[in-house]
């Protein structure tokens, strides 16, 4: 099973994701992936700080709403990458104001960036995107 390590102290107390939804995102991935063993890291940050990273790690000047780090020594560590997510970018994009649905749909995005899942080609989106849905769904 992962665990998740968060970090939102930037985000507003009434918009943190709840323990039970995180535990909720967790089982939702065990029962998928039940041999997924380590830590993904979860941190929140403002749209300068994400444009920065994008820029840096994508070559892509321009705010973003999640990014997906993984490690190349999980099986050592433990530790199977990082999810940084615009916070600012969440509000803006969440619909009718449901910002928890909105970062878990960005965390779920990105642990499966992490799992080595991709959409840029359009038969690579057809496997991740139904797969993040039930994700999603699954935890809400």
């Amino acid at each position: 099973m992962i665990t998740l390590d968060i970090v939102d102290d930037s985000v507003p107390n009434g918009d943190r994701l709840s323990e039970e939804t995180s535990r909720r995102i967790l089982e939702a991935f065990a029962h998928r992936f039940p041999e997924l063993q380590g830590t993904i890291g979860i941190s929140y940050v403002d749209d300068a700080e994400i444009r920065r990273l994008n820029r840096v790690y994508r070559g892509k000047d321009a705010v973003t709403d999640v990014l997906s780090f993984a490690s190349d020594f999980g099986n050592h560590t433990g530790v199977l990458g990082d999810v940084v997510i615009s916070f600012d970018q969440a509000v803006r994009q969440s619909e009718e104001n449901d910002v928890t649905l909105e970062l878990v749909d960005l965390i779920v995005h990105g642990i499966l960036h992490i799992l080595g899942y991709d959409h840029e080609k359009p038969e690579d989106a057809a496997v991740m995107f139904p797969l993040q849905d039930i994700l999603v769904n699954a935890a809400l």
